[in-house]
């Protein structure tokens, strides 16, 4: 005997997923994770799926789209990153050491990951199209975020004498900002941590 009408709705309803509950942070930090690995437009609805554990229709009902899941991903991991980089800065150390020892984080992790996956934040950079004007503010915002902390790193430092009182807060910060991340970009081939550490070095002398 055929189903009613409404039961074969339910089920199929059923078949795309519906939305469901489930932990935001695990999602995201999953998704990153796909992304992270394959880029944006190798990555499909279904390796997010199978990554994330979430049927589609409830990652479409809580993000919107591929596009959304990969914008919330973004975000997710910058908090992550941006919250990691004021933990160095703001360690209790001088405050030439503290910067140095951030820039040395990216030098390191570059190091580590020659060749390989590089940074999210870079690839989706590198990888934006044109006309993504959502996903063009939303990395702005982030690289702001991150001049912003670098520049009040450098200004403390001038406070207590140790980096040139005529540096310009803006400039520096976005100078910092093209060092962190050139050695994202450097990582992306092999590269030796001797070579990017003479590359802190040298940044951390401009500052002088």
């Amino acid at each position: 005997m055929d189903k009613p009408a409404a039961s074969k709705k339910s089920t199929a309803a059923c078949a795309r997923g519906r939305p469901r509950e489930f932990d935001t942070e695990t999602v995201l930090a999953n998704a990153s994770e796909v992304f992270w690995n394959y880029g944006y437009h190798a990555t499909s609805i279904d390796d997010l799926c199978k990554a994330t554990g979430v049927l589609r229709g409830s990652l479409y009902g809580v993000f919107g789209d591929k596009h959304g899941i990969m914008l919330a991903a973004l975000d997710h991991y910058a908090d992550g990153s941006v919250a990691r980089l004021v933990e160095r800065l703001n360690a209790n150390v001088p405050p030439e050491e503290a910067l140095r020892n951030a820039l040395m984080h990216y030098a390191r992790a570059a190091s580590a990951l020659s060749g390989q996956r590089g940074c999210f934040i870079t690839n989706a950079t590198l990888e934006m199209l044109p006309d993504d004007e959502v996903l063009r503010a939303r990395i702005e915002s982030i690289q702001r975020r991150t001049a912003t902390l670098l520049a009040a790193a450098v200004i403390r430092g001038q406070a207590s004498g140790v980096f040139s009182s005529s540096l310009d807060e803006k400039a520096v910060g976005d100078f910092l900002l093209c060092i962190t991340q050139g050695l994202r970009v450097l990582g992306k081939v092999p590269r030796d941590e001797a070579q990017l550490t003479a590359i802190v070095d040298l940044a951390m002398r401009a500052l002088v």
